[in-house]
């Protein structure tokens, strides 16, 4: 059976199912050929009523949702009656014909599993035929005129139906844990054990049609046939009502929780400092109420909503209040006290199915009763309101608040500690300590899409603004609260993003792409002042034209993008003619622009310039964004080019200029990778200069340091611009040559000695020196893979060198070449 499986299939489960399909049909085979032998072809008029019921299935709704659809048949009824009246063998032949007719009527395309299940009906229907004629001690068929007790009878059915369905559920169940690698328990009780009543239901259908068959005829059964048939088709009609019924409540359902989340977005546009607390206090506490096996749906459902809402109150707190940057006074805080009794009765007109009324009325009450708004103690406060409150504390400890910054998770766990059976639950209090892990990843995740849902809310609005006469198709029933207080969603997620990296180019990437989502340009410019002389230059551009922008470079005051610069003050919807005296193409295409200044305490930086094609298209809507976010992104900027440049000093040998040994020892691992990924070689140059402590000993640092210098060019200028050349220390030099063999390796080795054994140094006007250099080449992979392998290699062949050529200069008398300049006459 080797074909008959695809090889990602697990063992156990080919295994299972092979064994299976080998007992069941040879069994299938012995049965078939007794029933074709059987006289009483009853048995034949039997399997056609199955295999007509085969193609009328009943659908049966499943409360679980979890739960697989399902559907059955009224066959059971005839399997169990062909045991009674015909014996296993029969009965097990009905069974594979009901499967084989069933496995078509669902598109059972797996050949294994076709056969696994006609092989497993096989088995099953047999085993069970055969346990009934041993409890009753009697031979089939069994005859309806002598039956000895009806009650043993039906005993003795009910207890082979359970054996039935406990076989035939179980084997199905177990083959499906196998073959998906899950719990065989979770999936019989999920998707099986409801199929137990339609078993019952058969083999009593079953005792019935065989008991009347002392007083009417056997084809009488076909006049069922009519009854069945209309309950079938009633039935049908009554699910489709059911269904649309369900459809019906999961709509209202979906409308109610969208509800909730609209007010909730109200409760968060009105209070500046609590952005997405709601939803974190809501994953937080039903987070608890799971830890706390919470499992009365209810409870939870009310749970759930309350947490969204427990502040809706807060829409009867003055603002200055809410966002008071230092403590509240009494009569302050006195008026905050009423939001939860406010909340609570703005809830109560509506017809919560949930007790979402007293989570909030209650969730700041304290474990002592010293809590409001009624003083409630212990368990007189509901659990949902206790975990609310816990929930409600532990958000606000760990978030930013006007008059203090988020305090860390020891911190806020110690807070609630202290508070633990005084104003919070001791059990809550446990259940938070031991779970914070996981309940803080959760926050996290939460989190992460609460930033995505503002920004999309906030770039819709701003999206709505930029036509000339704005249209508000899809205006929110949370807009006219949020409007005043958009902006500081988006200075935070600016803050957030573009904050991230210490890259200017990929900062300025991302402040680019954030624009572009709430601000129209055609092209975007971010201009940075250069280093170097007095000129503003375009560093970054994107959208359209952008290859022409990467030219522009202004002087300080020279047109819009320059005079914004000069002046640290803003333009909007001003020719950008002047940015571009140059290029003909971008002065006819662009008609406006609004050019921002990106300065950090009055010190300009750049300037962010967006170009348009459109006359007139900014509004001071996109100008007051833009001013709010140039600061951050000015702060952003300044501290990646600081950054760039501490590196750029960190990786430089200050007296060369050539890269230093901590570049060096970043860049081969780099380097060494990319060679055994695209399968090229590199060659290692190991350098020392000859003799260079007489040189520092005769004539002093100072002298040696001019020697170091000239090397160093002499050095960069035998090599290709794509070899790297580092100064590693002393005067040791090494060479990087990406894609070099040994041979070519050799020849630069060459070059290198040549141009450094011809060069005459001059020391003074009376003086100069002539100096050598010995280098070693190791190349990778061929002298090694490692790089400190390739380093030894290197560094051996160096001193061999160095041996060679110091026996070389000995022969011909000097070591080092001193110079001295006759006296003029």
């Amino acid at each position: 059976m080797k074909g008959l499986f695809r090889d990602d299939i697990p063992r156990r489960a080919r295994f299972y199912v092979s064994v299976v399909i080998l007992s069941g049909f040879p069994l299938f085979a012995y049965c078939l050929i007794k029933s074709l032998s059987n006289n009483d072809l009853r048995w034949f008029y039997l399997a056609c009523l199955t295999a007509v019921g085969s193609f009328f299935p009943v659908r049966i709704p499943s409360a679980n949702q979890k739960a697989q659809s399902m559907s059955i048949t009224v066959n059971d009824i005839f399997v169990f009656t062909a045991i009674l009246l015909f014996g296993a063998e029969v009965a097990a032949t009905i069974s594979v014909i009901e499967g084989f007719l069933s496995s078509f009527r669902v598109k059972v395309k797996k050949l294994y599993k076709q056969l696994f299940n006609l092989a497993e009906l096989t088995l099953v229907t047999f085993t069970v035929g055969k346990l009934f004629y041993y409890l009753e001690g009697k031979s089939a068929p069994l005859d309806p005129n002598q039956v000895g007790g009806i009650s043993t009878l039906l005993v003795n059915l009910a207890f082979c139906a359970l054996v039935y369905f406990l076989l035939n559920s179980g084997a199905v169940a177990l083959a499906i844990a196998l073959f998906t690698n899950q719990s065989v328990r979770r999936l019989w009780k999920q998707n099986f054990l409801w199929a137990s009543v339609t078993n019952f239901a058969g083999a009593s259908a079953a005792a019935v049609i065989f008991l009347y068959f002392k007083e009417i005829q056997f084809y009488s059964i076909t006049l069922a046939v009519p009854v069945v048939v209309v309950i079938y088709y009633a039935y049908n009609i009554t699910l489709h009502h059911i269904k649309q019924t369900q459809r019906h409540l999961d709509q209202m359902n979906e409308l109610y929780h969208s509800t909730i989340a609209s007010l909730a977005m109200a409760i968060d546009a009105k209070d500046q400092c609590t952005h997405g607390h709601v939803q974190r206090v809501q994953k937080l506490a039903l987070g608890l109420a799971r830890y706390c096996n919470l499992t009365d749906e209810n409870q939870l459902q009310g749970l759930r909503a309350a947490a969204l809402l427990h502040d809706i109150g807060k829409l009867a707190i003055p603002e200055y209040i809410l966002n008071k940057p230092s403590q509240l006074t009494k009569s302050e805080f006195e008026k905050m006290k009423v939001h939860p009794a406010v909340g609570a009765d703005i809830l109560d007109s509506v017809p919560f199915p949930y007790p979402v009324v007293p989570f909030v009325r209650y969730h700041h009450e304290k474990w002592d009763g010293t809590g409001y708004p009624e003083g409630l103690k212990g368990e007189q406060i509901p659990l949902g309101a206790r975990i609310l409150a816990i929930a409600d504390c532990y958000d606000a400890l760990r978030s930013d608040r006007p008059y203090r910054p988020k305090l860390s998770r020891q911190v806020a766990l110690e807070f609630i500690k202290k508070e633990s059976a005084k104003a919070y639950d001791p059990m809550l209090v446990d259940q938070l300590v031991q779970h914070i892990d996981e309940l803080e990843e959760e926050l996290e995740a939460t989190a992460m899409n609460l930033s995505q849902s503002i920004m999309q809310r906030i770039e819709a609005s701003l999206r709505s603004m930029d036509v000339e006469e704005p249209k508000r198709i899809q205006k929110t029933v949370f807009h006219d609260i949020a409007s005043m207080h958009k902006e500081i969603p988006a200075i935070y997620e600016f803050s957030r993003t573009v904050g991230k990296s210490l890259n200017v180019s990929e900062t300025l990437a991302l402040l680019a792409t954030k624009i572009k989502n709430l601000v129209p340009f055609t092209s975007c410019a971010v201009y940075l002042l250069s280093s170097q002389n007095d000129k503003i230059v375009a560093y970054h551009t994107s959208g359209v034209y952008s290859e022409l922008l990467d030219s522009v470079e202004l002087d300080m005051g020279q047109g819009v993008t320059g005079w914004v610069a000069a002046n640290n003050k803003t333009l909007m919807n001003v020719s950008p003619t002047p940015d571009f005296t140059h290029i003909k193409l971008l002065q006819t295409e662009f008609k406006s622009c609004l050019a921002v200044p990106l300065a950090l305490d009055n010190n300009v930086v750049g300037v962010i310039t967006l170009y348009s094609t459109t006359a007139n298209v900014y509004h001071y809507d996109h100008l007051r964004i833009m001013e709010t976010i140039s600061n951050h992104a000015a702060a952003a900027i300044k501290n990646a080019l600081i950054y760039e440049e501490t590196q750029e000093d960190a990786y430089t040998d200050l007296l060369t200029g050539l890269p230093n040994s901590r570049y060096f020892n970043t860049f081969i691992s780099q380097e060494l990778k990319r060679a055994e990924r695209i399968n090229y070689p590199v060659s290692l140059l190991m350098m020392d200069l000859e003799s260079f402590k007489e040189v520092n000993d005769t004539y002093g640092h100072q002298v040696g340091d001019r020697v170091l210098i000239q090397v160093a060019h002499i050095l960069r200028n035998q090599m290709r611009k794509s070899d790297t050349c580092v100064r590693y220390g002393g005067d040791e030099f090494i060479g990087v040559l990406p894609g070099v063999n040994k041979t070519l390796a050799q020849q630069t080795i060459s070059r290198i000695q040549s141009a450094v054994d011809t060069h005459r140094m001059t020391i003074d006007d009376t003086n100069a020196i002539q100096i050598g250099i010995s280098i070693g080449a190791a190349t990778f992979p061929a002298d090694g893979e490692e790089l400190s392998v390739l380093m030894a290699a290197a560094d051996q062949a160096m001193y061999r060198d160095k041996l060679t050529r110091t026996q070389r200069k000995r022969r011909s008398g000097s070591v080092v070449a001193f110079e001295k300049h006759a006296d003029p006459a």
